[in-house]
């Protein structure tokens, strides 16, 4: 997942925090290549029994907890890859240890990917969800209720963004779990560069990163003012379009609905049949 090397801030706040190299290309599915190895198949066929299952269950409302293949063998890990592919988001969470996430071709189910900080031992899983809860649970870690800058340490030419903290630091206090987002379109304000700068530095930077692809690309970061996002969005041709702040648990847009989740889980069953 190189795309996460985070790369020097480029001084332009006009886009806003510039976390992310952005990917260049759209993810197509392509049906998996079969193993020749008789045995191979059937372990594979295991993996989509299981997978399959732990879908369907999820996709009915339990709860289902992570598949965990850090024990799985380098050949077995390399059949999931072929068969789950690579999806529209993907993920990298900051701290110890260190998750790098992706979403497979079968929306809701994600990979994650760590190493442990004390043993350096591999961490290998699969999770079903909207989105993995390492990503709320570690940005939410982060978070604490921001006290507005005083009066004076306030720069003259911040006419406009010192409102727009204290709004988002309002609509912080008020949200709850499952409450309603809001989101702040900073291109519909008045707000001039030096502002945008001024509202990067004072919100922070969060741990939890994230990219939705597509069409066009969503880039999400995490700040420091409890349930605060940067969420900006990208066109094809890698021109920002839309610069916002979004106050919620996890941005929607990186997360999968319940019935892509009942999608995945009857093409996974689908692909069974092709491991006879």
């Amino acid at each position: 997942m190189d795309q996460f090397a985070l790369p020097a801030r480029s001084g332009t706040a006009e886009a806003g925090p510039d976390y992310l190299a952005l990917p260049t290309e759209m993810h197509v599915f392509r049906a998996p290549s079969l193993p020749d190895d008789p045995a191979a198949r059937a372990r594979c066929r295991a993996w989509l029994q299981r997978i399959g299952a732990a879908l369907e269950a999820a996709a009915s409302g339990a709860a289902v907890g992570q598949i965990v293949l850090d024990e799985a063998s380098a050949a077995d890990c390399a059949s999931l890859d072929e068969i789950l592919l690579d999806g529209e988001v993907s993920a990298l969470v900051l701290g110890a240890p260190e998750w790098q996430i992706g979403e497979t071709a079968y929306t809701g189910l994600w990979r994650l990917r760590a190493r442990d900080a004390a043993t350096g031992r591999r961490l290998d899983r699969l999770e079903i969800g909207p989105i993995p809860a390492v990503v709320a649970a570690r940005a939410a870690a982060s978070w604490g209720l921001m006290e507005l800058p005083a009066p004076e340490a306030i720069p003259p030419e911040m006419v406009n963004a010192p409102h727009v903290l204290a709004e988002l630091r309002a609509r912080s206090a008020a949200f709850r779990p499952g409450g309603a987002a809001h989101v702040i379109n900073l291109g519909l304000l008045p707000l001039a560069e030096a502002e945008l700068t001024w509202l990067v530095r004072t919100l922070g930077e969060g741990p939890a990163i994230i990219l939705s692809g597509g069409y066009g690309t969503c880039r999400i970061r995490s700040t420091r003012l409890a349930g605060t996002w940067w969420v900006q969005y990208y066109n094809a041709a890698d021109a920002l379009i839309l610069n916002t702040l979004e106050i919620a648990a996890v941005p929607a847009v990186a997360c999968a609905a319940q019935d892509d989740i009942a999608e995945s889980a009857s093409r996974v069953r689908a692909l069974e049949a092709a491991y006879p």
